[in-house]
Formats: structure tokens, sequence, C-alpha cells
């Protein structure tokens, strides 16, 4: 092969490379699935959230203000004072119900998570092993030509307590597939066709795959030391109660 003819390949190879990665660029942006005020909340990051007021409006600063007025004062963040929590950063056990893939899967796309251990506090169950929860997807990329290969991962979102208290979670389950570096490589100067069709792998989670998540906050479980186990008592029926008188 002429050095001229190379250096074409090469060339070509390297327009191919850079395509190849803004399309995959670009499929890694999708919906996740949260909230517009935390659009660049990311699961995986130790920082806390951080809420930029100039994005709001008016109605919502008012709103946002009177909501931390009427907040209980507590010495616990996020705790009305006597109420008994969950601690913020406590590490919850969890599997997968179902398989999933990074060929498959798309970003947002809601996964569900089970519990692997109660979860007890004061010596009450307060989530009992085997709840179902909620996770979602919030990176994905398939495997592609030239060795590209799959990334998932699934952030941890939030489970229910018995007496139906929201528990927010965070952290979650990582992974990436392989790319045959070297072989692209040769097969790139031999041919543009082979390299394309050199494609890297996917990463797939079977179900029962087990990660550990994060309680992302403080969560007051709405139970003094004194009425917990009755708060959680299976056998009560919890909700939002109506009475009507005629």
């Amino acid at each position: 092969m002429k050095k001229r003819d190379l250096a074409i390949i090469l060339s070509l190879c390297s327009t191919l490379l850079i395509n190849t990665t803004c399309i995959s660029s670009s499929e890694a942006k999708g919906t996740i699935n949260r909230n517009d005020i935390e659009v660049n909340y990311n699961p995986f990051s130790d920082e806390n959230v951080v809420i930029d007021d100039s994005k709001l409006s008016m109605t919502e600063r008012l709103t946002k203000i009177q909501a931390e007025q009427e907040k209980p004062k507590s010495a616990i963040e996020n705790v009305q004072d006597g109420h008994l929590y969950i601690p913020k950063k406590t590490q919850l056990k969890v599997e997968l119900v179902n398989s999933i893939t990074s060929k498959t899967a798309q970003e947002g796309e809601n996964v569900d998570i089970r519990l692997v251990d109660n979860l007890i506090v004061n010596g009450v169950v307060v989530i009992p092993k085997g709840t179902i929860g909620k996770a979602y997807v919030y990176k994905a990329r398939s495997a592609g030509g030239f060795g590209r290969k799959g990334i998932l991962m699934i952030a941890g979102q939030e489970f229910k307590t018995i007496n139906n208290v929201t528990v927010p979670l965070k952290q979650g389950l990582t992974g990436e597939g392989n790319s045959d570096g070297g072989s692209v490589a040769v097969a790139a100067v031999i041919s543009l066709v082979g390299g394309a069709f050199m494609k890297g792998t996917n990463i797939e989670y079977p179900a029962g795959t087990t990660f550990n998540v994060e309680v992302r906050e403080n969560v007051d479980l709405q139970a003094t030391p004194e009425n917990l186990k009755d708060v959680m008592n299976p056998n009560i029926v919890h909700g939002t109660e109506i009475t009507i008188n005629l």
C-alpha cells in the first residue's frame, strides 16, 4: 500500500471517528426523569443540589420563601423536633427486578428495584425486605462501530416507608462494555468498512444484580419513639382519610 493511499485512509478514518463521537454525544442526551429545577442534578455526585433562584419566576420565589418560613424549626435538617428519621447517606442494598442492557435502554426510563434487607429504625421495620422501589436510567449509550463501548448508569429514585413517607435516593449502578482499541486501529488501516464493523460491546445487568443506593436527605418518619411501632404497623391502612358527615 502506497504512503499516499495510507494517509488518505487514515484521514477518512479520523473523520468517521469524529462523526461517530458526535452521534454518540447526541444519543447520550435524553429526557431525564427529574423535575425542571433539578435539570442539572447528578445523582452520582456527592455535591448538594444548588437551585438557581434567578431561573425562578417571582411567584415561585415567593412560594419558596413562604415555604421556608413555614417550615418547622429543628436541630436536624428536614426533621421535626421529637420525630424519628432516616439519616441522610444511609446505605440501602437493592437488586434489579428485571434485566436491562445498554443496547436498548433509554435515558429517563423507569427501572424497578427491590430492597434486599429490612430497613429498621429503633427496632421497628420501616421499609420491609422485598419492597419495590423506583430507579431510572441516568445515562445510556449502546455499543457502536470503531470499538465504541456501551454505557449504562442506573440511579436510585425513591422508596416508600410502611406509612407512605417518600425516601428519596441517589447513587446507583454504573458500568460499561469493552472496546477493542488495538483491533479497531488495525482494521481501520486495512479497511474503512472493516473498522466500522469492529464494534464495542454492550453492558447488561441481569435481574437480581445487587448494588447500593443512598438516602439523599434526612427523612422525617412522621413518628415519635413512643408511637413508631403503631405508625409502622403493616396491618393498619395508611393514607389520606376523608370523613363525610351527612
